[in-house]
């Protein structure tokens, strides 16, 4: 078996800030429910142990706790989970193919023929493009979704679907954008 050496590859750039900006709406939304929910349910559990169903004394450190507990934690985890992934990830590209590798807290390897692939999209959200990055969106007939509807994207965990790969946050996006097209177009016309 001949070991083919890649054309050339890629990883994604991580940038913490957007990280933090992009969670931000789920950490407010699990603050208040776990102060409210988490909180209330600690309070009601201790006036019901000590038999006191109306105490009042210390009556708002559960819900602040619990509210605390997700207004940091959830950003700590999103941050360092993206970090560690994007650590991890590198895509692959050779002659025929994408060899796509990611994850930390759970590993995703897969392999993309280009012959298989049917559209090349390139994508520049506005935070991506204050960065200067891009996703480029390598789309099969395969079913299945894009990670688009996958909320935990969001926080680095996963970007394999059954349909395709994200190349995701990757620096001067429009020339990688490019290449991908040339390698891909290649292939089909080898086919």
């Amino acid at each position: 078996m001949v070991v083919q050496s890649p054309l050339f590859s890629l990883r994604p750039v991580f940038v913490g800030w957007i990280t933090l900006l992009v969670q931000l709406p789920l950490q407010l939304f699990f603050t208040f429910w776990a102060g409210g929910f988490l909180g209330g349910m600690f309070t009601t559990a201790g006036r019901f142990i000590s038999g006191t169903p109306h105490a009042v004394q210390d009556a708002q450190a559960p819900f602040i706790i619990f509210g605390a507990l997700a207004f940091f934690g959830i950003p700590l985890v999103a941050y360092l989970g993206k970090k560690l992934n994007y650590q991890r990830t590198e895509y692959r590209f050779y002659a025929d193919r994408l060899e796509f590798e990611e994850g930390f807290f759970s590993i995703n390897k897969k392999i993309i023929k280009f012959c298989d692939v049917k559209e090349v999209t390139l994508r520049r959200g506005i935070l991506q493009r204050t960065q200067g990055l891009g996703t480029v969106y390598l789309a099969t007939l395969a079913t299945g979704s894009t990670t688009a509807n996958n909320p935990f994207v969001a926080l680095g965990f996963g970007n394999v679907s059954a349909s395709g790969v994200s190349v995701r946050d990757v620096a001067d996006p429009e020339v990688v954008f490019t290449r991908i097209r040339q390698v891909v177009d290649e292939c089909n016309d080898r086919a």
